[in-house]
Protein backbone atom coordinates (compact mmCIF):
# COMPACT_ATOMS: atom_id res chain seq x y z
CA UNK A 1 0.00 0.00 0.00
CA UNK A 2 1.39 3.28 -0.97
CA UNK A 3 2.16 6.25 1.82
CA UNK A 4 -0.86 8.01 0.97
CA UNK A 5 -3.00 4.98 1.30
CA UNK A 6 -1.70 4.50 4.64
CA UNK A 7 -2.18 8.15 5.91
CA UNK A 8 -5.59 7.80 4.53
CA UNK A 9 -6.41 4.90 6.50
CA UNK A 10 -4.87 6.25 9.50
CA UNK A 11 -7.25 9.85 8.96
CA UNK A 12 -10.48 7.32 8.58
CA UNK A 13 -9.25 5.54 11.69
CA UNK A 14 -8.83 8.92 13.63
CA UNK A 15 -11.95 10.12 12.07
CA UNK A 16 -14.14 7.18 13.06
CA UNK A 17 -11.87 6.81 16.61
CA UNK A 18 -13.40 10.69 17.31
CA UNK A 19 -17.09 9.67 16.44
CA UNK A 20 -16.64 6.69 18.36
CA UNK A 21 -15.51 8.58 20.88
CA UNK A 22 -18.38 11.74 20.98
CA UNK A 23 -20.62 8.29 21.18
CA UNK A 24 -19.18 7.28 24.13
CA UNK A 25 -19.88 10.20 25.81
CA UNK A 26 -23.48 10.31 24.72
CA UNK A 27 -23.91 6.88 25.74
CA UNK A 28 -22.32 7.94 29.08
CA UNK A 29 -24.89 10.63 29.45
CA UNK A 30 -27.63 8.96 28.22
CA UNK A 31 -27.13 6.08 30.89
CA UNK A 32 -27.60 8.90 33.87
CA UNK A 33 -30.41 10.48 32.55
CA UNK A 34 -32.72 7.87 30.79
CA UNK A 35 -34.93 5.56 33.49
CA UNK A 36 -36.65 3.34 30.14
CA UNK A 37 -34.64 0.58 29.51
CA UNK A 38 -36.31 0.17 26.17
CA UNK A 39 -35.56 4.04 25.12
CA UNK A 40 -32.30 3.53 26.78
CA UNK A 41 -31.23 0.53 23.77
CA UNK A 42 -33.09 2.48 21.35
CA UNK A 43 -31.03 5.72 22.26
CA UNK A 44 -27.64 3.87 22.25
CA UNK A 45 -28.53 2.14 18.33
CA UNK A 46 -29.56 5.44 17.50
CA UNK A 47 -26.36 7.63 18.75
CA UNK A 48 -23.63 4.53 17.44
CA UNK A 49 -24.96 5.22 13.90
CA UNK A 50 -25.96 8.92 13.71
CA UNK A 51 -22.40 9.43 15.02
CA UNK A 52 -21.20 7.88 11.76
CA UNK A 53 -18.71 5.42 13.80
CA UNK A 54 -20.85 2.83 13.01
CA UNK A 55 -23.21 1.72 10.04
CA UNK A 56 -25.66 -0.39 11.94
CA UNK A 57 -26.08 -1.40 15.17
CA UNK A 58 -28.89 -3.77 16.69
CA UNK A 59 -29.45 -4.86 20.04
CA UNK A 60 -31.68 -8.05 22.33
CA UNK A 61 -32.51 -8.01 25.81
CA UNK A 62 -32.82 -11.85 27.02
CA UNK A 63 -34.23 -13.29 30.50
CA UNK A 64 -31.85 -15.88 32.09
CA UNK A 65 -33.05 -18.65 29.68
CA UNK A 66 -32.51 -16.71 26.47
CA UNK A 67 -36.27 -15.27 26.25
CA UNK A 68 -36.49 -12.43 24.01
CA UNK A 69 -37.95 -9.30 26.30
CA UNK A 70 -36.65 -6.12 24.20
CA UNK A 71 -35.12 -5.49 20.88
CA UNK A 72 -34.13 -1.82 19.47
CA UNK A 73 -31.70 -1.61 15.84
CA UNK A 74 -30.45 1.71 14.15
CA UNK A 75 -29.61 1.96 10.29
CA UNK A 76 -31.90 -1.00 8.49
CA UNK A 77 -35.24 0.70 8.23
CA UNK A 78 -37.43 -2.10 7.51
CA UNK A 79 -34.73 -4.37 6.96
CA UNK A 80 -34.76 -5.67 10.82
CA UNK A 81 -38.27 -6.78 10.94
CA UNK A 82 -37.38 -10.27 9.71
CA UNK A 83 -34.52 -10.66 12.25
CA UNK A 84 -36.91 -9.30 14.76
CA UNK A 85 -39.32 -12.02 14.32
CA UNK A 86 -36.83 -14.71 14.71
CA UNK A 87 -35.57 -13.50 17.37
CA UNK A 88 -39.36 -13.68 19.10
CA UNK A 89 -39.14 -17.25 18.33
CA UNK A 90 -36.23 -17.96 20.22
CA UNK A 91 -34.15 -18.19 16.34
CA UNK A 92 -30.12 -16.85 16.97
CA UNK A 93 -28.40 -16.12 14.55
CA UNK A 94 -25.02 -17.41 14.31
CA UNK A 95 -22.59 -14.40 15.85
CA UNK A 96 -25.11 -14.42 19.23
CA UNK A 97 -25.49 -18.17 19.55
CA UNK A 98 -21.07 -18.24 19.78
CA UNK A 99 -21.88 -15.01 22.47
CA UNK A 100 -23.54 -17.60 24.91
CA UNK A 101 -20.97 -20.44 24.42
CA UNK A 102 -18.17 -17.99 24.83
CA UNK A 103 -17.91 -14.22 26.61
CA UNK A 104 -15.25 -12.66 24.23
CA UNK A 105 -15.99 -10.23 21.47
CA UNK A 106 -17.05 -12.04 18.12
CA UNK A 107 -16.06 -10.85 14.83
CA UNK A 108 -16.11 -11.47 10.96
CA UNK A 109 -14.45 -9.80 8.46
CA UNK A 110 -16.77 -11.56 5.93
CA UNK A 111 -20.10 -11.72 7.26
CA UNK A 112 -21.41 -12.85 3.50
CA UNK A 113 -19.98 -16.05 4.01
CA UNK A 114 -19.44 -16.70 7.88
CA UNK A 115 -22.48 -15.20 8.44
CA UNK A 116 -24.92 -16.98 5.68
CA UNK A 117 -27.82 -18.75 6.90
CA UNK A 118 -28.11 -14.40 8.81
CA UNK A 119 -30.83 -12.35 7.05
CA UNK A 120 -28.89 -9.52 7.58
CA UNK A 121 -25.79 -10.84 6.48
CA UNK A 122 -26.27 -9.23 2.90
CA UNK A 123 -26.28 -5.82 5.06
CA UNK A 124 -22.76 -6.30 5.99
CA UNK A 125 -20.72 -6.63 2.58
CA UNK A 126 -17.89 -4.94 2.22
CA UNK A 127 -17.98 -4.45 5.94
CA UNK A 128 -16.86 -6.14 8.95
CA UNK A 129 -19.33 -7.37 12.08
CA UNK A 130 -19.10 -7.26 15.84
CA UNK A 131 -21.43 -8.82 18.49
CA UNK A 132 -21.01 -8.55 22.27
CA UNK A 133 -22.32 -9.95 25.66
CA UNK A 134 -24.23 -6.65 27.84
CA UNK A 135 -22.67 -8.36 31.14
CA UNK A 136 -22.14 -6.61 34.85
CA UNK A 137 -21.24 -8.50 37.28
CA UNK A 138 -21.83 -12.14 35.56
CA UNK A 139 -25.50 -10.77 34.48
CA UNK A 140 -26.34 -11.08 30.81
CA UNK A 141 -28.57 -8.69 29.75
CA UNK A 142 -28.16 -9.77 26.11
CA UNK A 143 -25.89 -9.03 23.00
CA UNK A 144 -25.27 -6.21 21.16
CA UNK A 145 -24.42 -6.40 17.11
CA UNK A 146 -22.57 -3.56 15.04
CA UNK A 147 -21.20 -3.26 11.10
CA UNK A 148 -17.74 -0.86 10.18
CA UNK A 149 -16.19 -0.44 7.71
CA UNK A 150 -14.01 -3.26 6.63
CA UNK A 151 -10.32 -1.46 7.03
CA UNK A 152 -11.71 0.06 10.65
CA UNK A 153 -12.19 -3.58 11.27
CA UNK A 154 -9.17 -4.71 10.89
CA UNK A 155 -7.60 -2.51 13.62
CA UNK A 156 -6.97 -4.31 17.18
CA UNK A 157 -8.09 -1.47 18.90
CA UNK A 158 -11.68 -1.64 17.55
CA UNK A 159 -12.39 -5.11 19.86
CA UNK A 160 -11.36 -2.80 22.78
CA UNK A 161 -13.54 0.02 21.84
CA UNK A 162 -16.80 -2.28 21.25
CA UNK A 163 -16.53 -3.93 24.59
CA UNK A 164 -16.11 -0.46 25.77
CA UNK A 165 -19.26 0.72 24.56
CA UNK A 166 -21.28 -2.67 25.70
CA UNK A 167 -19.73 -2.69 28.97
CA UNK A 168 -21.10 0.66 29.30
CA UNK A 169 -24.74 -0.13 28.23
CA UNK A 170 -24.38 -2.87 30.22
CA UNK A 171 -23.92 -0.96 33.41
CA UNK A 172 -26.77 0.86 32.40
CA UNK A 173 -29.15 -2.01 32.35
CA UNK A 174 -27.86 -2.93 35.40
CA UNK A 175 -28.60 0.79 36.87
CA UNK A 176 -31.89 0.66 35.70
CA UNK A 177 -32.60 -3.02 37.01
CA UNK A 178 -31.38 -1.55 40.57
CA UNK A 179 -33.36 1.26 40.45
CA UNK A 180 -36.35 -0.65 39.57
CA UNK A 181 -35.87 -3.15 42.42
CA UNK A 182 -35.28 -0.40 44.68
CA UNK A 183 -38.32 1.13 43.28
CA UNK A 184 -40.65 -2.17 43.48
CA UNK A 185 -39.19 -2.40 46.98
CA UNK A 186 -40.32 0.87 47.89
CA UNK A 187 -43.68 0.37 46.54
CA UNK A 188 -43.71 -2.82 48.72
CA UNK A 189 -42.88 -1.39 51.88
CA UNK A 190 -45.23 1.44 51.32
CA UNK A 191 -48.08 -0.73 50.74
CA UNK A 192 -47.03 -2.65 53.54
CA UNK A 193 -47.10 0.08 55.87
CA UNK A 194 -50.05 1.36 54.58
CA UNK A 195 -51.57 -2.09 55.26
CA UNK A 196 -50.03 -1.94 59.01
CA UNK A 197 -51.28 1.05 59.51
CA UNK A 198 -54.83 0.87 57.91
CA UNK A 199 -54.91 -2.75 60.33
CA UNK A 200 -53.85 -0.81 63.29
CA UNK A 201 -55.85 2.00 62.83
CA UNK A 202 -59.33 0.21 62.31
CA UNK A 203 -58.10 -2.43 65.13
CA UNK A 204 -60.85 -3.30 67.67
CA UNK A 205 -58.11 -3.39 70.14
CA UNK A 206 -56.55 -0.12 71.75
CA UNK A 207 -52.54 0.17 70.59
CA UNK A 208 -50.18 2.14 72.30
CA UNK A 209 -46.33 2.78 72.19
CA UNK A 210 -44.89 4.28 75.08
CA UNK A 211 -41.28 5.34 75.01
CA UNK A 212 -39.73 6.61 78.44
CA UNK A 213 -43.09 5.66 80.24
CA UNK A 214 -44.42 8.49 77.62
CA UNK A 215 -46.91 7.85 75.23
CA UNK A 216 -45.86 8.57 71.55
CA UNK A 217 -48.34 6.42 69.59
CA UNK A 218 -52.09 5.39 70.14
CA UNK A 219 -54.30 4.52 67.39
CA UNK A 220 -57.57 6.40 66.59
CA UNK A 221 -60.25 3.20 65.64
CA UNK A 222 -60.48 2.48 68.41
CA UNK A 223 -61.88 5.16 70.58
CA UNK A 224 -65.49 4.52 68.99
CA UNK A 225 -65.21 1.49 71.18
CA UNK A 226 -62.93 2.10 73.73
CA UNK A 227 -63.27 5.98 74.25
CA UNK A 228 -60.43 6.93 76.09
CA UNK A 229 -58.44 4.08 76.80
CA UNK A 230 -55.33 4.79 75.94
CA UNK A 231 -54.98 7.07 78.56
CA UNK A 232 -55.83 4.12 81.29
CA UNK A 233 -52.15 2.62 81.05
CA UNK A 234 -50.19 5.61 82.51
CA UNK A 235 -47.26 4.01 84.02
CA UNK A 236 -46.48 7.58 85.73
CA UNK A 237 -48.71 6.83 88.77
CA UNK A 238 -51.55 4.45 86.99
CA UNK A 239 -53.79 6.40 88.78
CA UNK A 240 -56.62 4.79 86.46
CA UNK A 241 -56.18 1.22 87.90
CA UNK A 242 -58.32 0.04 90.12
CA UNK A 243 -56.78 0.18 93.36
CA UNK A 244 -56.00 -3.62 94.53
CA UNK A 245 -55.24 -4.12 90.80
CA UNK A 246 -52.48 -1.35 91.12
CA UNK A 247 -49.57 -2.67 92.56
CA UNK A 248 -49.55 -5.48 90.25
CA UNK A 249 -49.75 -3.70 87.02
CA UNK A 250 -47.25 -1.73 88.30
CA UNK A 251 -44.96 -4.65 88.95
CA UNK A 252 -45.45 -6.40 86.06
CA UNK A 253 -44.48 -3.39 83.74
CA UNK A 254 -41.71 -2.94 85.83
CA UNK A 255 -40.52 -6.20 85.58
CA UNK A 256 -41.00 -5.78 81.09
CA UNK A 257 -39.14 -2.48 81.06
CA UNK A 258 -36.10 -4.06 83.17
CA UNK A 259 -37.16 -6.99 80.63
CA UNK A 260 -37.32 -9.26 83.65
CA UNK A 261 -39.64 -10.77 81.47
CA UNK A 262 -40.19 -10.77 77.62
CA UNK A 263 -43.80 -10.55 77.46
CA UNK A 264 -46.49 -9.02 79.63
CA UNK A 265 -49.93 -10.39 79.64
CA UNK A 266 -52.33 -9.85 82.27
CA UNK A 267 -56.28 -8.31 82.91
CA UNK A 268 -57.20 -6.00 85.19
CA UNK A 269 -59.84 -3.63 86.85
CA UNK A 270 -59.57 0.32 85.79
CA UNK A 271 -61.45 3.76 86.25
CA UNK A 272 -62.73 5.08 82.93
CA UNK A 273 -61.14 8.84 82.15
CA UNK A 274 -63.52 11.17 83.00
CA UNK A 275 -65.90 9.18 85.73
CA UNK A 276 -65.88 8.88 89.17
CA UNK A 277 -64.02 6.54 90.94
CA UNK A 278 -67.36 4.27 92.31
CA UNK A 279 -67.22 0.46 91.86
CA UNK A 280 -70.29 1.01 89.50
CA UNK A 281 -68.00 2.15 86.89
CA UNK A 282 -65.17 0.14 87.24
CA UNK A 283 -64.64 -1.50 84.23
CA UNK A 284 -62.22 -4.61 83.34
CA UNK A 285 -59.06 -4.67 80.53
CA UNK A 286 -57.09 -7.69 78.99
CA UNK A 287 -53.14 -6.02 78.54
CA UNK A 288 -50.69 -7.76 76.19
CA UNK A 289 -47.39 -5.59 75.77
CA UNK A 290 -43.89 -6.59 74.72
CA UNK A 291 -41.07 -4.52 73.80
CA UNK A 292 -40.23 -3.07 70.13
CA UNK A 293 -37.97 -0.88 68.60
CA UNK A 294 -40.15 1.52 67.03
CA UNK A 295 -37.97 4.72 65.31
CA UNK A 296 -35.25 3.40 66.58
CA UNK A 297 -35.92 3.76 69.82
CA UNK A 298 -36.55 1.00 72.24
CA UNK A 299 -40.29 1.19 73.09
CA UNK A 300 -42.92 -0.75 74.53
CA UNK A 301 -46.02 -2.04 72.68
CA UNK A 302 -49.30 -2.21 74.33
CA UNK A 303 -52.51 -3.68 73.17
CA UNK A 304 -55.52 -3.20 75.60
CA UNK A 305 -58.89 -4.29 75.12
CA UNK A 306 -61.85 -4.17 76.88
CA UNK A 307 -63.57 -7.05 78.82
CA UNK A 308 -66.03 -6.10 80.84
CA UNK A 309 -68.97 -7.70 79.20
CA UNK A 310 -67.10 -10.77 79.46
CA UNK A 311 -66.10 -10.38 82.77
CA UNK A 312 -69.56 -9.95 83.89
CA UNK A 313 -70.81 -12.83 81.71
CA UNK A 314 -68.37 -15.21 83.35
CA UNK A 315 -68.78 -13.55 87.19
CA UNK A 316 -72.80 -14.51 86.41
CA UNK A 317 -71.65 -18.10 85.05
CA UNK A 318 -69.59 -18.22 88.25
CA UNK A 319 -73.00 -17.47 89.91
CA UNK A 320 -75.13 -19.54 88.48
CA UNK A 321 -72.53 -22.98 89.00
CA UNK A 322 -72.78 -21.54 93.11
CA UNK A 323 -76.76 -21.53 92.87
CA UNK A 324 -76.90 -24.72 91.21
CA UNK A 325 -74.54 -26.48 94.18
CA UNK A 326 -76.49 -23.90 96.53
CA UNK A 327 -79.88 -26.29 95.21
CA UNK A 328 -78.40 -29.18 95.79
CA UNK A 329 -77.24 -28.77 99.29
CA UNK A 330 -80.34 -26.33 100.15
CA UNK A 331 -82.87 -29.32 99.25
CA UNK A 332 -80.84 -31.80 101.35
CA UNK A 333 -80.57 -29.61 104.09
CA UNK A 334 -84.48 -28.81 104.11
CA UNK A 335 -85.61 -32.18 103.70
CA UNK A 336 -83.00 -32.92 106.48
CA UNK A 337 -84.23 -30.22 108.83
CA UNK A 338 -88.42 -31.01 107.78
CA UNK A 339 -88.73 -34.28 108.64
CA UNK A 340 -87.89 -33.82 112.62
CA UNK A 341 -89.79 -30.37 111.91
CA UNK A 342 -92.58 -31.97 111.24
CA UNK A 343 -92.24 -34.44 114.29
CA UNK A 344 -92.28 -31.80 116.92
CA UNK A 345 -94.88 -29.87 115.32
CA UNK A 346 -97.11 -32.97 115.51
CA UNK A 347 -95.86 -33.77 119.31
CA UNK A 348 -96.75 -30.51 120.41
CA UNK A 349 -100.08 -30.49 119.03
CA UNK A 350 -100.49 -33.98 120.90
CA UNK A 351 -98.82 -32.00 123.81
CA UNK A 352 -101.51 -29.11 123.76
CA UNK A 353 -104.40 -31.47 123.78
CA UNK A 354 -103.15 -32.90 126.97
CA UNK A 355 -102.73 -29.99 128.91
CA UNK A 356 -106.10 -28.90 129.28
CA UNK A 357 -106.46 -31.60 132.04
CA UNK A 358 -102.89 -30.75 133.70
CA UNK A 359 -103.12 -27.98 136.61
CA UNK A 360 -101.46 -24.39 135.69
CA UNK A 361 -102.43 -25.36 131.94
CA UNK A 362 -101.94 -21.49 131.12
CA UNK A 363 -98.36 -21.39 131.87
CA UNK A 364 -97.50 -24.74 130.13
CA UNK A 365 -99.43 -23.46 127.03
CA UNK A 366 -97.48 -20.20 127.06
CA UNK A 367 -93.92 -22.66 126.38
CA UNK A 368 -95.74 -24.47 124.39
CA UNK A 369 -96.62 -21.37 122.40
CA UNK A 370 -92.82 -20.44 121.98
CA UNK A 371 -91.44 -23.43 121.31
CA UNK A 372 -93.99 -23.52 118.02
CA UNK A 373 -93.18 -19.91 117.21
CA UNK A 374 -89.37 -21.22 116.89
CA UNK A 375 -90.72 -23.99 115.09
CA UNK A 376 -92.47 -22.00 112.46
CA UNK A 377 -89.04 -19.59 112.29
CA UNK A 378 -87.13 -22.46 111.49
CA UNK A 379 -89.58 -23.05 108.54
CA UNK A 380 -89.84 -19.80 107.54
CA UNK A 381 -86.03 -19.70 107.21
CA UNK A 382 -85.82 -23.44 105.41
CA UNK A 383 -88.53 -21.67 102.89
CA UNK A 384 -86.56 -18.69 102.25
CA UNK A 385 -83.41 -20.70 101.55
CA UNK A 386 -85.98 -22.91 99.03
CA UNK A 387 -87.11 -19.81 97.42
CA UNK A 388 -83.99 -18.52 96.60
CA UNK A 389 -82.10 -21.86 95.33
CA UNK A 390 -85.47 -22.43 93.39
CA UNK A 391 -87.18 -19.64 92.99
CA UNK A 392 -90.46 -19.72 91.31
CA UNK A 393 -92.14 -17.08 88.44
CA UNK A 394 -93.12 -13.84 90.09
CA UNK A 395 -97.00 -13.30 89.99
CA UNK A 396 -96.52 -10.07 88.35
CA UNK A 397 -100.02 -7.61 88.64
CA UNK A 398 -100.41 -3.75 87.29
CA UNK A 399 -99.46 -1.42 90.45
CA UNK A 400 -98.08 1.35 91.47
CA UNK A 401 -95.39 0.83 94.14
CA UNK A 402 -96.09 3.85 96.63
CA UNK A 403 -98.55 1.96 98.43
CA UNK A 404 -96.26 -0.59 99.48
CA UNK A 405 -93.37 1.32 100.19
CA UNK A 406 -95.73 3.36 102.70
CA UNK A 407 -96.66 -0.17 104.12
CA UNK A 408 -92.66 -0.45 104.49
CA UNK A 409 -92.05 2.45 106.32
CA UNK A 410 -95.08 1.75 108.71
CA UNK A 411 -93.33 -1.94 109.40
CA UNK A 412 -89.72 -0.26 109.61
CA UNK A 413 -90.61 3.04 111.70
CA UNK A 414 -90.22 1.65 115.63
CA UNK A 415 -86.35 0.10 114.52
CA UNK A 416 -85.60 3.59 112.94
CA UNK A 417 -86.70 5.77 115.87
CA UNK A 418 -85.21 3.15 118.67
CA UNK A 419 -82.05 3.61 116.38
CA UNK A 420 -82.24 7.69 116.19
CA UNK A 421 -82.45 7.39 112.66
CA UNK A 422 -84.34 10.36 110.38
CA UNK A 423 -86.50 8.84 107.75
CA UNK A 424 -87.38 11.13 104.81
CA UNK A 425 -90.02 9.62 101.97
CA UNK A 426 -90.30 11.52 98.83
CA UNK A 427 -92.88 9.99 96.61
CA UNK A 428 -93.75 10.83 92.86
CA UNK A 429 -97.28 11.80 93.48
CA UNK A 430 -97.55 10.88 89.64
CA UNK A 431 -95.75 8.06 89.85
CA UNK A 432 -96.92 5.22 87.31
CA UNK A 433 -97.79 1.72 87.81
CA UNK A 434 -95.74 -0.68 86.41
CA UNK A 435 -95.68 -4.40 85.99
CA UNK A 436 -94.31 -5.81 89.50
CA UNK A 437 -94.72 -8.50 92.40
CA UNK A 438 -95.71 -6.11 94.71
CA UNK A 439 -94.48 -8.00 98.27
CA UNK A 440 -91.33 -8.74 96.24
CA UNK A 441 -90.30 -5.43 95.63
CA UNK A 442 -91.57 -4.67 99.82
CA UNK A 443 -89.17 -7.43 100.50
CA UNK A 444 -86.66 -5.63 98.78
CA UNK A 445 -87.07 -2.33 99.98
CA UNK A 446 -87.38 -3.60 103.51
CA UNK A 447 -84.03 -5.65 103.30
CA UNK A 448 -82.27 -2.95 101.98
CA UNK A 449 -83.28 -0.27 105.10
CA UNK A 450 -83.15 -3.04 107.26
CA UNK A 451 -78.96 -3.15 106.34
CA UNK A 452 -78.81 0.72 106.67
CA UNK A 453 -80.18 0.20 110.08
CA UNK A 454 -77.54 -2.41 111.29
CA UNK A 455 -74.39 -0.09 109.11
CA UNK A 456 -75.37 3.04 111.11
CA UNK A 457 -76.37 1.56 114.75
CA UNK A 458 -72.79 1.98 116.25
CA UNK A 459 -71.95 5.30 113.37
CA UNK A 460 -71.21 8.25 115.09
CA UNK A 461 -72.60 10.74 112.49
CA UNK A 462 -75.21 12.16 110.78
CA UNK A 463 -78.41 8.80 110.39
CA UNK A 464 -80.40 9.67 107.63
CA UNK A 465 -82.27 7.49 105.09
CA UNK A 466 -84.12 9.09 102.58
CA UNK A 467 -86.63 6.79 100.62
CA UNK A 468 -87.64 8.31 96.83
CA UNK A 469 -89.56 7.07 93.87
CA UNK A 470 -89.78 8.72 90.60
CA UNK A 471 -89.68 7.86 86.83
CA UNK A 472 -86.87 8.15 84.48
CA UNK A 473 -87.19 6.80 80.66
CA UNK A 474 -89.38 3.87 80.51
CA UNK A 475 -88.40 2.99 83.59
CA UNK A 476 -89.58 3.37 87.87
CA UNK A 477 -86.48 4.16 89.92
CA UNK A 478 -86.51 4.10 93.92
CA UNK A 479 -83.34 5.32 95.61
CA UNK A 480 -82.52 4.63 99.44
CA UNK A 481 -80.20 6.77 100.46
CA UNK A 482 -78.31 6.58 103.49
CA UNK A 483 -75.62 8.66 105.46
CA UNK A 484 -73.73 6.15 106.87
CA UNK A 485 -69.81 4.89 106.59
CA UNK A 486 -70.62 3.48 102.89
CA UNK A 487 -69.07 0.07 101.62
CA UNK A 488 -65.60 0.18 101.34
CA UNK A 489 -64.14 -0.33 97.87
CA UNK A 490 -62.57 -3.55 98.51
CA UNK A 491 -65.60 -5.44 98.92
CA UNK A 492 -67.74 -3.42 96.53
CA UNK A 493 -67.52 -5.92 94.03
CA UNK A 494 -68.83 -8.55 96.14
CA UNK A 495 -72.28 -7.30 97.85
CA UNK A 496 -74.25 -9.54 95.96
CA UNK A 497 -72.24 -12.67 95.93
CA UNK A 498 -74.65 -15.13 97.37
CA UNK A 499 -72.89 -16.06 101.19
CA UNK A 500 -70.91 -13.15 101.38
CA UNK A 501 -71.17 -11.35 104.75
CA UNK A 502 -69.43 -8.82 106.79
CA UNK A 503 -71.44 -9.40 109.72
CA UNK A 504 -71.42 -12.60 112.48
CA UNK A 505 -75.00 -12.55 112.79
CA UNK A 506 -75.79 -12.85 109.37
CA UNK A 507 -76.23 -15.76 106.54
CA UNK A 508 -75.09 -13.39 103.16
CA UNK A 509 -77.68 -13.82 101.15
CA UNK A 510 -80.28 -11.02 101.45
CA UNK A 511 -79.00 -8.50 99.17
CA UNK A 512 -78.28 -11.80 96.80
CA UNK A 513 -82.18 -12.84 96.74
CA UNK A 514 -82.73 -9.16 96.45
CA UNK A 515 -80.45 -8.53 93.57
CA UNK A 516 -82.17 -11.77 91.90
CA UNK A 517 -85.83 -10.83 92.32
CA UNK A 518 -85.34 -7.21 90.81
CA UNK A 519 -83.22 -9.68 87.86
CA UNK A 520 -86.66 -11.61 87.94
CA UNK A 521 -88.43 -8.51 86.96
CA UNK A 522 -86.05 -7.85 84.06
CA UNK A 523 -84.86 -4.76 86.53
CA UNK A 524 -81.37 -3.66 87.60
CA UNK A 525 -80.44 -3.45 91.35
CA UNK A 526 -77.32 -0.97 91.66
CA UNK A 527 -75.63 1.12 94.25
CA UNK A 528 -73.04 3.99 94.21
CA UNK A 529 -70.93 4.50 97.72
CA UNK A 530 -68.44 6.37 98.26
CA UNK A 531 -66.80 5.35 102.00
CA UNK A 532 -67.56 7.12 105.11
CA UNK A 533 -70.09 8.97 102.48
CA UNK A 534 -73.31 6.76 102.97
CA UNK A 535 -74.56 4.56 99.86
CA UNK A 536 -77.50 4.92 97.47
CA UNK A 537 -79.12 1.74 96.40
CA UNK A 538 -81.16 2.12 93.02
CA UNK A 539 -83.90 0.04 92.28
CA UNK A 540 -85.12 0.21 88.88
CA UNK A 541 -88.41 -1.78 87.33
CA UNK A 542 -89.74 -1.35 83.60
CA UNK A 543 -93.14 0.02 82.78
CA UNK A 544 -94.08 -2.42 80.14
CA UNK A 545 -94.39 -5.96 80.87
CA UNK A 546 -91.74 -8.20 79.44
CA UNK A 547 -89.56 -5.56 79.43
CA UNK A 548 -85.65 -4.49 80.54
CA UNK A 549 -84.18 -1.73 81.95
Amino acid sequence: MKQEDHKAVDLKKIEHSNRVLLALRQIGKLLITEGNTARLIQQACDILVNSRGYFNAWICLTDESYSVLETAHSGFNQKFNGMQDQLKAGKFPHCIRQLMQHDHVFSASNPLEECSGCDLSKNYARRGAFASRLEYESQVYGFMVLSTPLDIFMDQDEISIVEDIANDIAFGLYRLELEEEKRVAEKARQDSALRFQTLIENSLNCIVILQEDRLVYANTGHRSIHQSLDRVFDPKGFDAVYDEDRDAVASAYRDLVSKKTRHMVMDFRYYPPGKTKTLSHVRWALLSACIIDYMDVESVLINIMDITNSKEVENFLQIQDKMTSLGRVTAGIAHEIRNPLSGINIYLKALRKLTHDVDDAGKVISIIDKVEKASNKIESIVRRVMDFSRPGKPHFVMTNLNKYIDDVAQLTAVTLRKNGIRFIQDLDENLPECWAEPHLIEQVILNIITNAVEAMREYPGDKEIVLKTFKRKQAITISIKDTGPGIPLSIQSKVFDPFYTTKSNSSGIGLSICHRIITDHGGALRFKSMENAGVEFLIELPLKKGGQV
